[in-house]
């Protein structure tokens, strides 16, 4: 059997070939979400998650060179997958509908409670770094790629709006998810949800594409100033 298998592309944490790194990388990604589950993984040392991996130093620095690097890019994997996802649908639609930013909206969700402890740790600047960069700058880039693809007009075009609009929209995502993570659970994702959509710009994701509108519509829609 061949020993070799194949990793997603997920940025530097990448294309692995070979099983040996395949596994020493989960074994990696499993010591550290770990590890940041159950305490600030800001002060923690790279020896202390070596042992935990039961992996030796110069194994470890093949992967990353701190344990905030590492943790930032096991997260950045998952959320990765979700991207590419929602960009593979976007290539078949050729438009940003409300549908899948409500199914990329829930695969978030799903990653954040997964991992729950890691980005819900009370006080942690770990937990908060994990939201407010790794969460806010995925959803920021993936923004930026929908604007740069032409699969999102805004009321203002063009390279130097793009960058202002994602922010915008990255960061307040992710405080609402931030604020959300406090509740006592259990908590409604649904009014998580609707709060998140409430605060889209109407010319984000329509609930449908203009040609699916009724007959006539769009010709209504042309004598409209």
């Amino acid at each position: 059997m061949d020993s070799r298998t194949k990793e997603k592309s997920v940025g530097d944490w990448t294309e692995a070939e070979d099983a040996r790194i395949a596994r020493t990388r989960a074994r990696l990604a499993e010591a550290v979400l770990s590890l940041a589950a159950e305490r600030d993984i800001t002060s923690a040392s790279v020896s202390e998650l070596t042992r935990r991996a039961g992996i030796n130093r110069s194994t470890f620095y093949e992967h990353a060179q701190t344990p905030v690097e590492l943790l930032t890019r096991v997260l950045s994997c998952e959320l990765d997958g979700v991207r590419r996802r929602g960009m593979d649908q976007l290539e078949r639609d050729g438009l940003l509908l409300r549908d899948l930013t409500r199914s990329t909206l829930h695969e978030i969700f799903e990653h954040v409670l997964k991992h729950e402890a890691v980005y819900g740790g009370a006080g942690r600047a770990s937990s908060k770094y994990a939201l407010r960069v790794v969460l806010a700058e995925h959803i920021e880039q993936s923004i930026l790629t929908m604007l740069r693809e032409g699969f999102v007009t805004p009321p203002v075009p063009g390279p130097e709006a793009a960058p202002l609009y994602a922010a915008y929209l990255a960061h307040g995502a992710t405080g609402a998810v931030e604020a959300w993570l406090r509740l006592p659970p259990p908590r409604d994702e649904g009014m998580l949800l609707a709060a998140i959509e409430a605060m889209y710009p109407s010319w984000l994701a329509p609930d449908i594409a203009l040609s699916d509108c009724e007959p006539g519509m769009n010709a209504l829609q042309g004598t409209e100033k």
